[in-house]
């Protein structure tokens, strides 16, 4: 059966992608079902953060802006009325064009909140969100004044023509052009967008994300290197090429614009490096001397600001790979001593890497840092959706149930490993995180998967045998709750105690049933 093209251009825009990336983001793939028919069932047209159109219109956007903040400045400097030929005006125009379409595109564009960590799809709280953030940096990017500029300068009176006006008319449009630098605001877009496309392509973590980091910070660099080169020049342009300015003395105003662009970056480099290699002598002039000024201080924060953050990347940013690297180097060393055969080795170190994905975290030290209430908080976020699917849970104590949740012990196993055998000792039953478990018994095969809950028996009865084997179909995260543990909280909990006492019950009679 053809499926309908609409239906399927709906589902470009409006339905997050489905791949390893996003299921990541969303923690499961069950979590990433669900929100794919949130998706499906707004009535409104929002286009989802993370759906085809977004990532493909994120590369569009980026490269444009990329090209946009380089040639604005040259443009505004360097250009004179022979470089702005029809092409370059229809280039222009379709660029201003696409950038308005980001503005409006941004109004139906979903976001990830940090607040209730989940994508928000209401158009009035998207609308709300862009206009306190950055609606007005980009509305101001996105005026035209390059075109009022033009037509100014095509229809405004010529000097010959209506003398000293007309001179005061050619000098104010020339200070005009310093509003089209207006549109380098489109530089912040290109930063945020450059962040949401590490987030979609899961790059914000790892050596990837500092890498990427550095990386940010070299392009910076030659972007601030090239708008003051070009600002150097616009100062003389603005000023008509007054004789003591260091472009007329080296003769540049009628050369060739490659060759002023690199005269004017190679002064622009010298002095933000408080270099006076191939100067002239000092600047004359106030206008001339505050640019120097103002570079020569942009360039030392900008170098300091550089070292600083090369310095913090290489010791802070590894930190946790490091220590994952020293116990990896450890297990290998000790298994490589004890003579442990190659299929076990590769095995405990793939464990060892999907565990803690090249990252090294002790849950218990981190958590023992925050105060009490916020420890309790941060552990019955992460875990009590897990265990209220319990009948003993369900609607229980606040605080037995916060007693119960600093019991739980995360537990991890790789697809096919055992993670319950039948007739062994029950000591603890657990809860399914992420991840797909088969249980086995003689009379039935079933599987669970997130949210899901196994080996309660020895929670809830006297018996110790387990009943059933239990392997793990994918890479699981479990949490276990100890029997022995769980038994001591009870003591003071009577309310819990009786529900423990019913549950045992019910479970005893479908065992002699």
């Amino acid at each position: 059966m053809t499926e309908n093209p609409r239906f399927n251009f709906r589902q470009f825009l409006t339905l997050p992608e489905i791949n390893k990336t996003t299921v990541n983001i969303y923690g499961s793939t069950n979590a990433l079902n669900t929100a794919v028919e949130k998706a499906r069932e707004e009535k409104t047209l929002v286009i989802h953060p993370y759906s085809p159109f977004r990532k493909y219109w994120l590369v569009i956007v980026m490269l444009v802006t990329f090209v946009n903040v380089i040639a604005v400045p040259l443009s505004v400097s360097f250009f004179t009325q022979k470089h702005f030929s029809p092409a370059w005006i229809a280039l222009n125009a379709i660029v201003d064009v696409l950038f308005i379409m980001d503005l409006c595109l941004n109004f139906r564009i979903g976001y990830r909140s940090e607040e209730i960590n989940d994508v928000v799809l209401e158009t009035d709280k998207i609308r709300n969100h862009y206009l306190k953030t950055w609606f007005f940096p980009d509305l101001i990017a996105v005026l035209p004044v390059d075109y009022l500029i033009l037509i100014i300068e095509t229809l405004g009176p010529h000097p010959d023509a209506f003398g000293m006006a007309g001179v005061r008319m050619v000098k104010l449009i020339k200070l005009t052009r310093l509003f089209s630098l207006l549109r380098l605001l489109r530089f912040s877009r290109l930063l945020r967008y450059a962040r949401r496309w590490e987030e979609v392509h899961g790059w914000n973590v790892g050596a990837v994300a500092t890498f990427l980091q550095f990386l940010h910070m070299v392009v910076i660099i030659i972007f601030i290197c090239h708008w003051s080169a070009c600002f150097h020049f616009l100062v003389a342009v603005i000023e008509e090429f007054p004789e003591n300015s260091w472009i007329t003395q080296e003769g540049l105003q009628n050369k060739s614009m490659t060759l002023q662009y690199t005269r004017c970056m190679f002064r622009s480099l010298c002095h933000m490096m408080t270099l006076n290699y191939g100067s002239i002598g000092a600047p004359k002039g106030v206008l001339h001397l505050w640019v120097d000024i103002i570079s020569m201080m942009v360039g030392t924060v900008m170098y300091a600001l550089l070292l600083a953050r090369i310095t913090a990347l290489v010791t802070n940013s590894r930190a946790s790979e490091n220590v994952y690297n020293q116990k990896k180097n450890e297990l290998r060393q000790y298994m490589q001593l004890s003579r442990i055969p190659l299929n076990l080795r590769l095995r405990a170190l793939d464990h060892l890497y999907s565990r803690y994905q090249g990252m090294w975290f002790d849950e218990r030290d981190i958590l023992m840092d925050l105060n009490e209430p916020l420890r309790r908080e941060l552990i019955h976020y992460n875990c009590s959706p897990l265990i209220q699917r319990h009948p003993v849970f369900q609607d229980a104590d606040p605080i037995f149930l916060s007693e119960v949740l600093e019991m739980l012990e995360f537990e991890y196993f790789l697809e096919g490993e055992l993670i319950i055998r039948s007739g062994a000792v029950g000591d603890c039953m657990f809860f399914i995180e992420r991840g797909q478990v088969q249980v086995e018994t003689p009379e039935f095969t079933k599987i669970l998967t997130d949210g899901s809950f196994f080996g309660e028996l020895c929670m809830v009865t006297e018996m110790s045998k387990r009943q059933a084997t239990v392997r793990a179909l994918t890479a699981c995260r479990l949490y276990s709750l100890s029997a022995c543990k769980y038994k001591k909280i009870l003591e003071h909990f009577p309310d819990g105690l009786r529900k423990v006492a019913s549950e045992a019950e019910k479970r005893q009679e479908i065992l002699n049933g």
